[in-house]
């Protein structure tokens, strides 16, 4: 039976009637503490009495500040349950992005977890959209005084606003500035069901919330788990402070069902995994997203016996999260690329060239979303062209360039990504493809660095660049061959465990040809200082163990993309993990040089 034919629309309800199935199971975790959808609930009535009473109603925008713990769920569905829209702000915000947001949202209530956060987030030059509250001061509560209110009392919801808006989320748009994507409860309600279900979700599971709460993935798993009368299980240092190793003892320790990972963390996850022959525990789903998933991860996972099931997601924060999606198969790796899969229940998709009219099938095209779960606008984006219409349905222009093959969609790259290198226009997608088929490759990003074209790869072994760059060339044009191939251990990423952009163009711009080698007399002074830096130790000596100090996966990644730029070494993580110990550190990394000629072994 379709369950959501016959159960309420609204996220509060279906959560409500969760909450009145099984009170007592649990409903949401940081792994310290628990509880049960009985409390969750009793907490979010009392973050609803205290928002109430600070006037916060439909229409309104309640700013939701803190750490990743189960008060912060509570208010986040309390700020639903007073039918207002949460607008959910990291822990530490930058203060010039955090003032620019307070000003255009113009919230009723910011409900904060460390008040100074807000001290300097006045609302100087409102836009004229915000002026309903400009005569008002910024009224910013804490959770304590939430967690003391008194719970407000059982609402009938029959005359909850259904197309009200339900959060707001910002992305950085092409102008590089915040814009707010205002999603409706509609459309949230469209997509807690469609994904319950396209989860399988069930009271028995326990999903990972590991995204940053200020991007939408943690909407994707958080509702959609609460509504299944499942549990939230919070990582409350996100993706980006847990090394892969970690993780693997997370899954297992918490005995976690389903993880929601951004493709660059799943596709070094799934290399760790191969390598140390771990396994999966309970998981039974894995799903990627949010970048474009390497082939040689996925075809890794699929050949691995008794692996989860992948799931690999697309969607934008203007269609409500995730829009289409596709199950992993073997048979479905073996070109140059993964399929996003087909439109979720809901969504109709098309394809169209630079016309608008549709393309035939195979050709590349502008991938436009319409359905339920379109959001309802731009805040202050006067004059936006991404929302049309066609008659009575609106419909979002992605701006993602795709192409569709045996009934899939399969992700090209960004219309707005093309490189323009010495007057020539390059879409860096035609260059990863065949540079991610090649053996040992896993994954691939090319970006303009300076006036050069650079391919940066990740391996799971030895790779003769020469030679890629020679296969390049029988299947490209030469104003496409990149420069230089550029081979890290791992790219940087971001707090949220994606490809970290602009580090990675750092790195690309300094050129190991460029480093300066250092010499007998400057290399431990070099590496002492490097190992302080990512560890934010104070002192090294000989017998200091990088992991005992705190180091993990992805410190290690930091440390060699540090030794990279600054002195031109090509360090593997597996050395890292290999040789822990400094002066064993100091020994590798003197050989690595003298292996490339660069300096005389010897370490003083």
């Amino acid at each position: 039976m379709d369950r959501s034919t016959t159960q309420p629309t609204d996220v509060v309800d279906l959560i409500l009637a969760s909450a009145r199935r099984h009170p007592d199971r649990p409903a949401v975790t940081d792994g310290a503490e628990t509880w049960s959808y009985a409390r969750l609930l009793e907490r979010a009535r009392r973050v609803e009495g205290l928002l109430r009473e600070r006037g916060a109603a439909a229409g309104d925008v309640v700013v939701v500040q803190g750490r990743r713990r189960p008060h912060l769920v509570a208010a986040l569905l309390g700020v639903l349950l007073t039918d207002a829209a949460y607008l959910a702000v990291a822990e530490q915000p930058p203060p010039a992005r955090l003032a620019r947001v307070i000003r255009q949202t113009a919230p009723r209530v910011v409900l904060a977890e460390d008040r100074d956060v807000f001290a300097d987030a006045t609302r100087p030059d409102l836009p004229e959209d915000s002026a309903r509250h400009a005569d008002t001061p910024l009224v910013v509560v804490d959770h304590r005084e939430a967690a003391a209110h008194p719970p407000a009392p059982d609402r009938s919801r029959a005359d909850a606003a259904p197309d009200g808006p339900a959060y707001v989320i910002h992305t950085s748009g092409s102008t590089g500035r915040p814009k707010g994507v205002l999603v409706g409860r509609a459309a949230l309600g469209w997509h807690a069901r469609t994904v319950r279900d396209l989860f399988e979700l069930q009271p028995r599971d326990r999903v990972l919330q590991a995204a940053a709460i200020d991007f939408d993935v943690a909407a994707e798993e958080i509702w959609p788990t609460l509504c299944a009368g499942a549990c939230v299980d919070l990582l409350p240092d996100g993706l980006g402070r847990t090394g892969f190793e970690r993780f693997t003892a997370l899954v297992t320790e918490r005995r976690l069902t389903v993880v929601n990972l951004p493709a660059s963390y799943f596709s070094g996850w799934a290399a760790h995994l191969s390598r140390t022959g771990a396994g999966t525990g309970t998981l039974r789903l894995v799903v990627t997203g949010s970048e474009e998933v390497p082939v040689a991860a996925a075809q890794l996972w699929c050949a691995e016996p008794g692996r989860p099931r992948l799931l690999n997601a697309y969607g934008v924060s203007e269609a409500t999260i995730t829009s289409v999606a596709c199950t992993v198969r073997p048979q479905l790796v073996e070109g140059a690329r993964v399929p996003i899969g087909t439109a979720l229940p809901g969504v109709t998709t098309a394809v169209v060239g630079d016309d608008g009219l549709p393309v035939p099938p195979g050709a590349p095209g502008e991938l436009l979303l319409g359905g339920a779960g379109i959001a309802l606008g731009y805040l202050d984006a006067d004059g936006d062209t991404r929302f049309v219409r066609d008659g009575a349905e609106r419909w979002y222009r992605t701006g993602d360039r795709v192409c569709e093959q045996g009934g899939l969609l399969y992700f090209l790259g960004r219309s707005d990504d093309r490189l323009k290198v010495n007057g020539v226009r390059i879409d860096p997608g035609e260059i990863a493809a065949p540079l991610a088929a090649a053996a040992s490759v896993t994954d691939v990003r090319v970006l303009r660095a300076g006036d050069r074209l650079v391919g940066c790869l990740t391996t799971n072994g030895p790779v003769d660049t020469g030679r890629l760059l020679r296969d390049l060339r029988t299947v490209l044009p030469a104003t496409m061959i990149p420069g230089e191939l550029l081979v890290l251990p791992t790219f940087p990423l971001t707090p949220g465990g994606k490809v970290d952009m602009p580090a990675l163009r750092d790195l690309a711009a300094a050129r190991p040809a460029d480093a300066v080698a250092p010499g007998p007399d400057d290399l431990v002074p070099l590496l002492r200082r490097v190992w302080r830096e990512v560890l934010g130790a104070t002192e090294i000596d000989g017998n200091s163990d990088f992991f005992a100090l705190g180091g993990d996966s992805l410190l290690a990644a930091r440390l060699a993309a540090t030794l990279h730029r600054e002195a031109g070494v090509v360090l593997r993580l597996r050395t890292v993990f290999a040789h822990p110990r400094f002066d064993d550190h100091v020994e590798q990394v003197q050989l690595l040089l003298a292996r490339a000629g660069r300096t005389p072994i010897g370490v003083p």
